[in-house]
């Protein structure tokens, strides 16, 4: 008797590859820095907020990110709380976010962008591509003081994590 082979679909949680795991820990550490500590507080002057979670969840970290691997890796997205917003700014980059608590994915973004902003409805929220260039009151780049902390962080970046094998741990 002829019996096809069966095989048992086996469902396996996606475990970030230790490339990827490596660099997050590194952006992290950048973020956590003393001197990104400083820059935070400056952006965080510029955004009007009271402190260094404002000023990364601010599009200067997204204009750091795109300094420190190009301009042509980076795709800035904005995350609308309840249909208003952006509330927060983060870069997409290969098939991986990069946000201001480090890399996410597509999996699990909408839920930590709500837990981030506490009062966002998952229902009502969603991240699509933002022009980081039009003017916002909390979020802008206009100014020279926002223009040299967006550069100064991404040589931060770039001093920490080599752009060329970050572009490629995140698949682009």
């Amino acid at each position: 008797m002829d019996q096809p082979d069966s095989q048992q679909s086996v469902a396996t949680a996606k475990v970030p590859s230790q490339a990827l795991a490596s660099l997050n820990r590194s952006f992290q550490a950048v973020l956590v820095s003393e001197e990104a500590a400083g820059i935070g507080r400056a952006v965080a002057q510029i955004v009007r907020g009271d402190g260094w979670r404002e000023a990364k969840t601010s599009v200067v970290l997204v204009e750091a990110i795109m300094t420190w691997l190009g301009r042509d890796a980076v795709i800035p997205m904005g995350f609308y709380s309840n249909g208003t917003g952006p509330v927060e700014f983060l870069a997409k980059v290969g098939t991986h976010y990069i946000t201001c608590l480090g890399l996410d994915t597509d999996e699990n973004l909408i839920i930590n962008c709500c837990e981030r902003h506490r009062g966002a409805r998952f229902s009502q929220s969603r991240v699509e591509e933002t022009d980081i260039s039009q003017p916002s009151a909390r979020f802008t780049m206009g100014t020279p003081l926002a223009q040299r902390a967006a550069d100064r962080l991404a040589t931060l970046f770039a001093d920490e994590l080599d752009p060329e094998i970050a572009r490629v741990v995140l698949g682009v």
